[in-house]
């Protein structure tokens, strides 16, 4: 007689202890469960090793879920699966104990936009994501307690607690870059408790609709069970706002970025703010190592949409960010973007009649930056090197080089210095290609930009690139 083996189970260990003779915890022993078609499971693991070749029916194969059996929150909180005030979830408010997936969270496990559902089909309905669908358990910020209803004790090695960040978009599928971990609850790899219950803290700076994200790794498969929370932070103070006062913060600013003007002066843009309520004003601030260490530099209209930051120190690095402030001064986060230092010591090594062999200090040293050339103004070649050979160019001609840094990101640097280089003579010819600093003796001959030029009188060169045309000075020949 072959066995049947639930392809969804096959990694779970909850029927090992009835196989070996023990008492066995089923679901109906701890929750009354609705009426629901029996599913016949057993583990492939203890398949093999037992040999069975009969299947003991079960009504049902749920191993654990946040909350109590009320399904209500109460002084705990409660999972949405559980939650029965979020009424129609399809199959899943029936099963809130199922909600398994490979574990190794945030690097495996379910994916961007099924966390809630655990990746299951059949309980997609969890995945829905907007600020009004679920119930909310309301907390504090501080110390909140997280019982669990575990209906099999598995082995287990730890419980950790993920929480949305703030700024998340509630009205956005949930996905891993909106979480970030907040606790972890160590367990040595035997059985937990039918019961366990842990303490977590909600961070300071958390304040009205978040997601926790509780995840039981389990110790002796590859599985994991994952449960969305769905909370309403309140003040630590526990004082309640009242009805009306505006408490939600703006949005993240979009499409914010800086581009340096010159080596002192950057120009900062930002996109329109989002406010339930509607932004005030912007702030534009300069960011430290953390989002708490900053300092207000300018404070901008609602219509404003970019401004000039001056007095810039040459060549240093500074992290600007933009945020928005609504009428009541809930003050949204500014996320940091980065000026590029530019580079420096912009030369040349040597010239030829058509080539001039560029050379500069990389003003950053981050991965990926790039460098753009410009000659007489015009873009004329990219390079990640710091040098670069200029072809192509006339005989004696006479030629302004810049160079700057590009970052992975688009954000240009402020220019380098301004290099000045002229290509030799033509080839061949018997005079030397005009120097603007040389100096001259009457009846001296040059060649510039293909011509040949005579000194009408005696005279040093000071830089000035049109002395050459100047008639009291050169007489052209040709």
């Amino acid at each position: 007689m072959s066995t049947f083996v639930d392809p969804r189970h096959r990694s779970c260990g909850c029927d090992r202890a009835a196989q070996a003779g023990q008492p066995r915890t089923t679901t109906t022993d701890r929750i009354p469960m609705r009426p629901h078609k029996p599913v016949a499971l057993l583990c492939a693991s203890a398949a093999v090793a037992i040999g069975a070749t009969v299947l003991i029916p079960s009504a049902a194969f749920a191993h654990g879920f946040v909350g109590d059996d009320s399904g209500n929150p109460t002084h705990t909180l409660t999972a949405r699966a559980a939650l029965k005030a979020n009424g129609d979830m399809g199959g899943a408010q029936w099963e809130p104990q199922s909600l398994e997936a490979p574990k190794g969270f945030p690097a495996s496990g379910p994916a961007d936009g099924h966390l809630a559902s655990a990746g299951h089909e059949q309980w997609s309905a969890l995945d829905e994501q907007r600020e009004d669908r679920w119930q909310k358990n309301v907390v504090e910020q501080g110390d909140v307690t997280v019982d669990w209803t575990f209906t099999a004790p598995h082995m287990t090695s730890q419980w950790r607690y993920f929480m949305t960040k703030e700024g998340w978009d509630p009205n956005d599928a949930l996905d891993r870059d909106d979480l970030e971990l907040i606790e972890t609850v160590s367990h040595d790899g035997s059985a937990a408790s039918n019961n366990p219950s842990h303490e977590i803290t909600i961070p300071s700076d958390r304040e009205g609709y978040h997601v926790i994200y509780a995840v039981w790794d389990v110790a002796d498969t590859a599985n994991a069970f994952y449960n969305v929370i769905d909370v309403d932070v309140q003040p630590a103070d526990g004082e309640t706002p009242e009805p009306g006062e505006d408490t939600e913060a703006p949005g993240l600013v979009p499409d914010a970025a800086v581009r340096a003007v010159s080596s002192t002066e950057a120009e900062i843009t930002w996109g329109a703010g989002s406010d339930d309520r509607g932004v005030a004003r912007y702030q534009v601030v300069q960011l430290g190592s953390t989002q708490d260490e900053f300092r207000v530099l300018e404070e901008h209209a609602a219509t404003a949409r970019s401004t000039r930051l001056t007095g810039l120190q040459p060549g240093a690095l500074y992290s600007f960010g933009v945020r928005a402030v609504d009428a009541a001064g809930n003050i949204g986060v500014a996320h940091s973007i980065l000026t590029v230092r530019m580079p420096e010591h912009l030369h040349d090594m040597g010239t030829t009649e058509s080539t001039v062999a560029l050379m500069w200090t990389a003003g950053d040293d981050t991965a990926g930056v790039r460098y753009e050339v410009f000659r007489d103004g015009e873009r004329v070649g990219e390079t990640g090197a710091t040098n670069f050979v200029d072809v192509g160019l006339r005989a004696g001609s006479r030629h302004e080089y810049t160079v700057r840094a590009v970052n992975l990101d688009g954000i240009a640097s402020a220019a380098s210095n301004t290099h000045v280089a002229t290509t030799k003579g033509d080839a061949g010819s018997e005079y030397p290609s005009w120097d603007a600093h040389g100096a001259y003796t009457k009846g001296d001959r040059v060649t510039h930009q293909g011509r040949t030029y005579e000194a009408v009188q005696s005279h040093q060169g000071h830089g000035d690139p049109n002395w050459i045309t100047a008639l009291s000075l050169w007489r052209p020949l040709g």
